[in-house]
């Protein structure tokens, strides 16, 4: 464990889900009582996943069926932070087209965004183009879609993703994730995107507009060096990473920069006892 501590008017826990909260579908030991117990100290509790595939209700209602109690308003997706980019920075956006699950369009759509999966669009279509094209995890992604999205694109459409992993973790194992796909549509264009979700700052930020906590007050618990950490550290906010996801004990010797975390413990059992008695109300 290395020796920084958290912040003394410890007021925000950030959480990282898939391999801090659950793996798959099953809750990691310890996480539902550390949640507990944070939640019991009055510290608040916010979720961060860069997983754009499913909208914060269903989310919340994975993470009760786990006995962990969760409001939607309490978690943010790589999809929920575009969005509130999007109301910040670029309201004239109106028309999206999707490259990405279900989840994401729904959530677009509630939002009250004018969104066209990629899947429904034919290549070099006829008529006005989208303002934005958005791209998140797409299981189904085909040369059809890449068509669409960068005939967009190349037509002037704002390029964003909600997020570039390259991979992301199942059951079995990883898989392409929606990096995979952002690059498909970069290299077709040879245009840049914007990126939201982590190791970009945006879904801290939007935590900490969200709480009014200030980034000193607060804590993010994650257990990958690449997205959760970096995170952290650009968003000025301490970090500790959990050793119950993709990150070995191994691995933490070769950890430098941005992906050194402030803390490492092994499980979220060792998480509490880190921040037990450091705070105060």
């Amino acid at each position: 464990m290395l020796d920084r501590r958290p912040p003394d008017r410890l007021r925000l826990v950030i959480l990282d889900l898939d391999g801090v909260v659950y793996r798959g579908e099953r809750p990691v030991d310890g996480a539902a009582e550390l949640i507990d117990r944070l939640r019991g100290a009055g510290l608040l509790v916010r979720y961060a996943t860069n997983n754009s595939m499913s909208t914060r209700a269903a989310y919340a209602r994975r993470l009760r069926g786990m006995g962990i109690p969760a409001d939607p308003d309490e978690i943010v997706t790589s999809t929920s932070a575009t969005i509130a980019h999007l109301r910040r920075h670029e309201p004239d956006v109106r028309t999206i087209l999707a490259v990405g699950s279900d989840g994401m369009v729904e959530e677009l759509r509630s939002a009250g965004y004018d969104v066209t999966p990629a899947s429904a669009v034919a290549a070099h279509r006829e008529g006005p183009g989208a303002d934005a094209v958005l791209v998140g995890l797409d299981p189904a992604f085909d040369d059809a879609r890449l068509a669409a999205a960068a005939t967009e694109v190349q037509g002037g459409a704002r390029f964003i993703a909600t997020n570039a992993d390259s991979q992301y973790p199942t059951p079995t194992g990883f898989l392409p994730g929606a990096g995979a796909i952002v690059a498909a549509i970069r290299d077709a264009t040879g245009v840049l995107p914007l990126v939201i979700g982590k190791p970009e700052p945006a879904m801290f930020q939007a935590i900490l507009d969200e709480t009014g906590v200030g980034a000193d007050q607060a804590l993010v618990i994650g257990d990958n060096p690449d997205s959760d950490i970096r995170a952290a550290h650009r968003s000025g906010i301490e970090s500790l990473l959990v050793l119950t996801g993709v990150t070995s004990s191994d691995e933490v010797a070769t950890l430098s920069g941005e992906r050194l975390p402030d803390h490492v413990v092994p499980d979220p059992a060792a998480a509490w006892e880190l921040v037990a008695g450091r705070f105060r109300g």
